[in-house]
């Protein structure tokens, strides 16, 4: 092919293009070279670290996992003085969850012992624990309303229940239970026909719990056919 102007000048722009690219590389990597070293080198870094705080993480939450089964199996025995010590490192730092499970287990414990003011003192600890599982905050909340049931004002107990006891919640029937107890308490017999009918109408009311709550509405005056639980409306 015959060499023309034409392409001896697409060539030279071709080398000056290749040439100018080149110096601004050149330039680039004396300017910015340096950073992008460290950068990769602090990204690795921070990557392998992170890899590795995961692995300690399942490493540990492994470990608290047999130590806390391992509790467990010495409570069972009556053997508590062999677990307690072991329920009261992982309450204080275990990883996971562990450290609501172990402070409830260390609650029940008090209960048992008769030291009702540490159990409520317990069990509050993990109702107010922000990273505990919600069920696990939500048992701790009944479990430490029931305690001080007693004690508290009715306005208190309804307070601490209030969101635990509206229907198609899990803990429904529990927490409205005692806020209907409450309301008996605090002289509101219709507040509490409302809720002890709705309890005992709730489809998921464990039937010990539809019996009782029922034979008290019927004591407040509710026409015993209308507690017959719901059932599901028919699929269309």
């Amino acid at each position: 092919m015959a060499i023309t102007p034409r392409t001896e000048d697409d060539a030279f722009l071709r080398e000056v293009d290749e040439g100018v690219r080149a110096d601004q590389l050149a330039s680039f990597w004396r300017s910015y070279g340096r950073w992008l070293v460290i950068g990769l080198v602090v990204f690795l870094a921070s990557l392998g670290g992170w890899l590795w705080w995961q692995g300690e993480q399942l490493r540990r939450a492994g470990v608290a996992g047999e130590d806390f089964t391992q509790a467990l199996s010495k409570l069972e025995v009556g053997d508590t003085p062999a677990a307690q010590p072991v329920l009261d490192r992982l309450a204080a730092e275990g990883p996971n969850g562990y450290t609501a499970l172990a402070t409830l287990t260390l609650a029940g414990n008090a209960v048992t012992a008769g030291d009702t003011a540490k159990a409520i003192t317990l069990f509050d600890r993990v109702a107010a624990d922000s990273s505990a599982a919600e069920p696990l905050r939500d048992v701790a909340t009944i479990k430490s309303a029931r305690l001080r049931f007693d004690d508290a004002s009715p306005a208190d107990t309804i307070k601490r229940l209030a969101p635990l006891a509206v229907p198609g919640n899990p803990w429904f029937s529990l927490a409205g239970e005692m806020t209907a107890l409450a309301k008996l308490k605090a002289g509101d017999n219709a507040g509490a026909k409302i809720l002890l009918t709705a309890i005992a109408r709730d489809p998921a009311t464990p039937p010990g719990l539809r019996d009782r709550t029922g034979q008290l509405a019927v004591s407040l005056g509710v026409d015993p056919r209308m507690l017959a639980p719901q059932t599901a409306a028919p699929a269309q």
